[in-house]
């Protein structure tokens, strides 16, 4: 009899829980909800998808020319150094000339040497002023060009900002 007893409060307890855990698991959805459910889903991932790859492209696009900016800037800084350079040579050159030709014409006057010596001179004094002039304009041009890159790089730089911005923030 205790047997029995407890054989029924044992069954009542597993009908009982049963009962419990079955009145708390939710109503499955039809098979025709979840479809629709997935197919949303897909739907939502698809667009994701293309908009990530929109994204990497117009990426890949602004990291080539921000790189080709970048040597376009490189290369214009290299040749702008190469030009201050061959400006201080220039003048360098100019000063000792000017000073050779003093001392030439020094020397005419007093007699010691040739007029064709000075004018030899002269005209190499004439070809260092017209070189260093060419190189002061082109140190010019290429500092406009230079800051001209620089302007770019920095939209480039703005415009890739924005677009990492615009896909880090939320949807």
């Amino acid at each position: 009899m205790k047997r029995s007893m407890f054989l029924f409060v044992l069954l009542a307890c597993m009908f009982g829980s049963a009962f419990a855990v079955k009145a708390q698991t939710p109503a499955r959805p039809t098979s025709e909800q979840s479809l629709q459910e997935l197919v949303t889903e897909v739907r939502q991932l698809r667009a994701t998808l293309q908009r990530m790859n929109v994204a990497v492209y117009k990426g890949q696009v602004l990291l080539e020319r921000l790189k080709l900016q970048q040597e376009d800037m490189t290369r214009i800084s290299r040749e702008l150094a190469e030009t201050r350079e061959s400006i201080y040579s220039a003048r360098v050159e100019h000063s000792k000339l000017r000073e050779h030709v003093k001392l030439l014409k020094e020397g005419v006057e007093s007699g010691a040497r040739h007029s064709s010596e000075l004018a030899t001179a002269n005209s190499e004094l004439e070809e260092v002023i017209q070189r260093q002039e060419r190189l002061m304009a082109r140190e010019t041009r290429l500092a406009a060009e230079l800051e001209t890159a620089r302007t770019a790089l920095q939209d480039l730089n703005h415009k890739l900002n924005f677009l990492v911005d615009m896909e880090m923030a939320p949807k």
